[in-house]
């Protein structure tokens, strides 16, 4: 398999005022170029958090340019309870976000933490004391420490209309978005989509993805409840660092990949499947 990584940077000549429109373009661009290096061969799309969602909007944009959708703890959903989550980070954010001004990494960090205190604090400190004996466990942590000191600002237009659009009055799972002049929902969703969700993870739980998908057309669907891990810093980030992720989800993950390699759109005797992977659950309360 030949991976490539859509990589978040301000291009020269390029406008920092960029919202969904504009990264929806971005993507396109990156995919019309991957499938030009590859003979015309259509990319999986893979995306993690925030990037999934757009990953998911890009795809009921141009599903025919794409072979298969994969989800990591993409929250598509945003119906009020959906998350503790998405319903603190609403009431904390104000709803006057400049578009002109870039949002800061500092203040986003800042702000997800007062959301989630037991997410970005306690389950940490928790996952710190549980791993101290284990020296490859520390490892993970220090690093994924590290990397979340790397913080990087957003455009104001994207934080407003991801704030706005999606958070507050949840368009994409409505069927009401408007992206590059179109109108977009689960319903424009046509390609064979694998979700992966962290039970442990309350940025992204299994309430902020099924009802956006049990809303999609096709029947090409599968979700796998990944149990969340000792050792891994910030559960939200476990099913790329943990170590009984890399050991059970991703096999399955390949496997989805090399089963759906040749095939495009909904299959007649394809049905939506639901599975439960192990790994050392810490509690949906962390």
């Amino acid at each position: 398999m030949h991976v490539y990584l859509l990589e978040w940077a301000p291009e020269a000549g390029r406008t920092q005022n960029s919202g969904l429109d504009e990264h929806a373009k971005a993507i396109s661009e990156c995919v019309a170029m991957i499938s030009g290096q590859t003979s015309g061969t259509r990319p999986f799309l893979i995306g993690h958090s925030l990037g999934g969602t757009l990953a998911a909007i890009f795809s009921a944009l141009a599903p025919a340019s794409i072979q298969g959708l994969i989800l990591l703890g993409a929250p598509l959903c945003f119906e009020p309870a959906t998350s503790k989550f998405r319903d603190a980070l609403v009431a904390l954010l104000p709803p006057d976000v400049s578009e002109t001004d870039p949002f800061p990494g500092s203040l986003l960090s800042y702000m997800a933490t007062l959301a989630a205190p037991g997410t970005f604090i306690w389950s940490r400190l928790l996952d710190a004391a549980l791993s101290v004996t284990d020296g490859r466990a520390l490892e993970i942590q220090t690093l994924v420490e590290r990397w979340s000191l790397d913080e990087v600002s957003l455009p104001g237009k994207l934080v407003q209309q991801i704030m706005q659009w999606l958070f507050r009055e949840n368009r994409f799972c409505r069927g009401t978005l408007e992206v590059c002049g179109m109108i977009v929902g689960p319903s424009s969703l046509s390609v064979p989509i694998l979700a992966v969700v962290n039970m442990a993870d309350e940025i992204a739980p299994l309430a902020s993805v099924k009802p956006c998908i049990d809303a999609m057309p096709v029947r090409d669907v599968r979700i796998i409840e990944y149990s969340g891990e000792i050792g891994v810093g910030l559960q939200h980030l476990g099913v790329l660092v943990g170590r009984q992720a890399h050991a059970q989800v991703w096999p399955e993950i390949i496997s989805w990949l090399k089963a759906h390699g040749q095939i495009w759109g909904p299959q007649p005797d394809a049905k939506a499947t639901h599975s439960v992977l192990g790994g050392d659950n810490i509690g949906r309360e962390l």
